[in-house]
């Protein structure tokens, strides 16, 4: 009987992509630093893909996820699951904008920025941490349009 995945030694040039979905915040850090394209974020809704005959093993996903949860697993799947176009490793419902309604990100991002950046000079403010809230489009047109924008360039 065939094993479905056979292990290879570190630095094999074949593989796949673990993701810890439940810590992953769909950043998406992992899929900018893919050179060979083999991980992907398409459409509207937070989705990390993954094609498993692109990876590389090259291990810049791993070194680029500010979570530390993207891991590089070297072998071979038997199973023909490497023939597969695109498998889904981790995706969320989009949070929408909370002035327009577009979606733009997933709540986890949202959440890990707003807990970042609470406390901060720039986000004192509940007006201004509502702004992490918005979709690009809104977040400037409030914040040029707001009195600390005024305050903080008095030109």
């Amino acid at each position: 009987m065939r094993q479905p995945w056979i292990p290879l030694p570190e630095g094999s040039p074949f593989g796949a992509v673990k993701v810890d979905s439940t810590v992953c915040t769909l950043c998406m850090a992992c899929a900018v630093a893919c050179p060979s394209g083999a991980l992907s974020a398409r459409g509207d809704a937070p989705r990390l893909e993954f094609i498993e005959s692109r990876c590389h093993q090259c291990g810049l996903c791993e070194e680029a996820c500010p979570d530390g949860r993207s891991v590089s697993r070297p072998g071979f799947s038997a199973t023909g699951r490497r023939l597969k176009p695109r498998q889904v490793l981790n995706e969320a419902e989009p949070f929408r904008c909370i002035e327009c309604g577009a979606p733009f990100a997933s709540q986890a991002i949202i959440d890990r920025i707003q807990s970042k950046l609470t406390g901060h000079w720039m986000y004192a403010a509940d007006r201004q941490l509502r702004r992490l809230k918005m979709c690009g489009t809104c977040r400037t047109r409030d914040a040029l349009g707001s009195q600390d924008m005024k305050s903080w360039n008095p030109l």
